[in-house]
């Protein structure tokens, strides 16, 4: 099982990037998430499902094996006694410098509600971390071919068709970091400070087989990369949307205790809904369908709601998500 959990930053390896009317779009691999991707997977890999742990693929055997007699480490061994496995705990290490120093003006208490004590000790963090990289002598030689994920971007024209749908000329920037040992989680990067129209987040690698033998390893387009982006750069345009509309009636609705045991996230609600709905738009009513059936039961909401949107060339985005909004409301009275 993929967790999308639909929030990251850069990297000395070659980033890639399409720009097509000044909408950018890089992939690269961040060495600091890795070097913690390394520690994570040496604490846990034994413990996980087999669908879940690294694909066994020739880059495994290049650039995790070797590691594997330093299972002893401190930081290794903090990871595997300690309370948080959250399979985006590496992502945290983009709140620290290229020297893997902790990084000014961080808010710690809402890194605290995710990563708990490791954001609340970020400078022992730091400590065990540079240790951990001179230890291992970890290196980031990793050979990743992006030429076709590339291609199906730009032949996908993702950022025209969101353009499209929202109606705008919106220039963004994406900036996808490519997790080559993570099999688990796709994840946004929510703490980064970044610009405007900016959006950084972490890509899995979604192997078909466990034993793939690809090398060098090569990252190619699926239908659930198609999503993530298509997911991610809608947050671009529905963010501030998001912090217009979400006012203290609705959050005082969707706190009643009636409401505890469900998914009340009403940000990834609403771009959930979206994402199929363009999905449907531009790839067949089936995909939309199918995309929508695996949501939320209130993303439909949002979903069919889309449709008189659609149907009315004169309306502006902000004007449907208000009412989307107004009709979340309805459902949780």
């Amino acid at each position: 099982m993929i967790i999308l959990g639909f929030c990251l930053i850069g990297c000395k390896q070659e980033k890639p990037q399409i720009d097509t009317n000044e909408n950018t779009i890089s992939v690269s691999i961040d060495d600091r998430v890795e070097l913690f991707r390394v520690a994570y997977f040496l604490a846990l890999e034994d413990s996980l499902d087999v669908n879940l742990r690294p694909c066994k693929t020739n880059f495994y055997k290049t650039n995790f094996e070797p590691y594997k007699k330093y299972r002893n480490h401190p930081l290794v061994q903090k990871i595997g006694n300690g309370d948080i496995w959250k399979a985006d705990l590496p992502a945290l290490a983009l709140c620290l410098h290229e020297n893997l120093k902790p990084k000014d003006s961080l808010n710690i208490n809402e890194l605290s509600k995710q990563y708990g004590w490791y954001a609340e000790n970020l400078d022992s963090l730091s400590a065990l971390l540079i240790d951990f990289k001179k230890t291992i002598d970890f290196k980031n030689n990793y050979n990743v071919n992006y030429t076709t994920f590339i291609d199906s971007l730009k032949s996908n024209k993702i950022t025209q068709k969101l353009n499209e749908f929202y109606r705008t000329d919106k220039k963004t920037n994406l900036k996808i970091l490519f997790d080559p040992l993570n099999r688990i989680t796709s994840k946004a990067v929510t703490f980064a400070n970044n610009p405007k129209n900016e959006r950084t987040f972490i890509i899995a690698y979604l192997c078909d087989e466990p034993n793939d033998k690809f090398k060098p390893l090569t990252l190619n387009w699926n239908d659930t990369y198609r999503l993530i982006v298509i997911h991610e750069n809608s947050h671009i345009y529905t963010d501030k949307l998001y912090k217009k509309y979400y006012d203290k009636e609705l959050d005082s609705l969707i706190n009643q205790e009636k409401f505890k045991e469900q998914f009340n996230d009403i940000d990834e609600i609403i771009v959930r809904g979206i994402a199929a709905k363009i999905l449907e738009l531009n790839y067949g009513s089936k995909v939309g369908e199918y995309e929508i059936s695996h949501q939320p039961k209130n993303s439909r909401i949002v979903y069919d709601y889309l449709n008189k949107y659609l149907l009315n060339e004169k309306m502006e985005f902000e004007q449907a998500y208000k009412g989307i909004i107004e009709q979340l409301k309805k459902k949780y009275l």
